[in-house]
């Protein structure tokens, strides 16, 4: 009962039981009434055929009602287990071919249901009352008994079945015992033919399908080996439900693959976070406690030297504590873009001016270019402006004295592209796959610029909510150039509370 075939074969088994009870109670009932309708048939050919040969049967009754009953029994003669009676208008029995009953003189045929029975359906058997049993009914046949066209009484036939003795009921038994154990048997036997192609076709398949999920429930997603799926060439169900078993099978070890990644970035990031807040907050403890031990005894200039740089490494502490919430904000499922149309060209110029005083004091160069009629972009304002402010303060940190970092606008036929460019020391080859991860800083730059690797992370994640794109094009010694491409279409247009266009 733990197998598919077993629990098919027995629900076979059962069905057969039940079919096969059905296939001999419908069998009965037809026979039943194939058998009411022959014998009614009977009847009233009967009753028709005594009319037609005796027209003068009321007054034959009439002449001599008392030996009326011998008549009767002249015409059953030929047709034995057949009441013949003669009712007046009321159902009073008037004579018969059998013995009287004394409860005739109280009794009535109900002759308006047999009418009613045959105003219905004429073709239906008629049911009516046996005159010889006060309780029984039987199939009759009832046909008007005429004198110059008026209906006198009635011709009534009960046609009953046969006196049936022990001997020939328990034959009868026996055939039909033996009848119901052979269409119990060819109905088995045709049920387990069924069983055994259901199994070929569908068992047998599932079994080797299961088969395979626990190999792969045992073995897990790592396995260098794939897996191989039978039954996919099938044009079925079965078929189906091998490829779909191998689509999530590859797309569950994709995930597994995905996971393990994201767990060891996870664990290079735990690292790189440690190592961040460790140096700058070993120092700032090392830059006070030398304060706090020898501050009356140091110079001013150096007490001035020692709480700049305590300033300075608490500054870092700050900006990297900021990014890491930023950071997780928008990394937030909940988060998303609220654009809306702005002007690129001045927005961008306006973010750019708030660090022109910043490149003056560095003497370094920054311009921006934007062509004029640029068309309106939707971007979420504030979320764009941490972007390029974060690109913004990127080349700054990276340009030298007498530098140059400009900025530019461009726009080709699906999206705008915002560029900034920089002549500082450029990015190696080797670093310029890796500067948008999250903590990841040039080796050459990691302590003596006090970033905290989260900036270019933080550019990324905003483009994303964008649908836009990130890139990076440097060489050592010849500057950086970072971009951003934006769509011109709303990506999110038809959201609650979006603008539906932006054109």
């Amino acid at each position: 009962m733990n197998s598919l075939g077993g629990r098919v074969l027995v629900l076979i088994a059962v069905f057969s039981m039940l079919l096969a009870s059905m296939i001999a109670t419908v069998g009965h009932l037809t026979y039943r009434d194939y058998r009411s309708e022959l014998v009614a048939a009977r009847a009233d050919e009967f009753a028709q055929r005594i009319l037609e040969s005796f027209p003068a049967l009321w007054s034959t009754y009439a002449a001599e009602p008392n030996r009326f009953g011998e008549r009767l029994r002249e015409f059953v003669f030929f047709e034995p287990n057949t009441g013949l009676y003669l009712l007046d208008r009321d159902g009073r029995v008037l004579a018969s071919a059998g013995e009287a009953k004394e409860f005739w003189t109280r009794y009535r045929v109900d002759l308006a249901r047999v009418l009613d029975a045959i105003h219905e359906d004429p073709t239906r058997p008629l049911e009516g009352d046996d005159p010889d049993d006060i309780d029984a009914t039987a199939v009759v046949a009832a046909r008007p008994v005429l004198t110059d066209g008026i209906a006198r009484g009635w011709l009534y036939v009960v046609a009953r079945d046969p006196a049936v003795d022990a001997e020939t009921a328990q034959v009868i038994r026996g055939h039909a015992v033996q009848g119901l154990i052979k269409m119990v048997l060819l109905t088995f036997g045709i049920g387990t033919l069924l069983t055994v192609a259901i199994i070929a076709l569908l068992a047998h398949p599932l079994a080797a399908l299961t088969s395979v999920a626990e190999r792969i429930r045992r073995s897990g997603f790592a396995a260098a080996v794939p897996v191989d799926f039978p039954y996919e060439d099938r044009q079925d169900e079965i078929g189906r439900l091998a490829i779909t078993l191998h689509e999530m099978y590859d797309r569950l070890r994709q995930e597994n693959q995905r996971v393990m990644e994201s767990d060891a970035r996870r664990r290079e990031m735990v690292a790189g976070v440690s190592h961040d807040l460790r140096t700058p907050l070993t120092a700032l403890l090392g830059q006070l406690e030398t304060i706090r031990l020898k501050g009356a005894a140091l110079p001013e200039e150096t007490r001035t030297r020692y709480f700049d740089a305590a300033m300075q490494n608490a500054g870092h502490l700050r900006r990297l504590t900021d990014s890491l919430a930023e950071l997780g904000r928008l990394d937030s499922p909940e988060l998303q873009a609220a654009p809306e149309p702005i002007a690129i060209g001045e927005f961008v110029d306006d973010i750019a001016a708030r660090f022109r005083g910043r490149a003056d004091d560095a003497h370094i160069r920054l311009s921006v270019d934007y062509a004029e009629g640029l068309p309106l972009v939707p971007i979420d304002a504030e979320l764009m402006e941490r972007a390029l402010s974060n690109l913004l303060d990127n080349a700054l940190r990276f340009t030298p004295t007498q530098g140059q970092v400009k900025v530019r606008v461009s726009q080709s036929a699906q999206q705008i592209r915002i560029s900034v460019m920089d002549t500082g020391p450029g990015i190696s080859d080797e670093d310029q796959p890796r500067v948008f991860e999250r903590f990841f800083q040039g080796s050459r730059h990691r302590e003596q610029r006090g970033s905290s690797g989260l900036g270019l992370a933080i550019v990324r994640r905003i483009v994303e909510l964008h649908q836009g794109a990130v890139g990076l094009q440097s060489q050592l010694g010849s500057g950086a150039h970072f971009w951003i491409d934006l769509p011109l279409v709303n990506p999110f247009e038809g959201q609650r509370g979006l603008p539906s266009s932006m054109a």
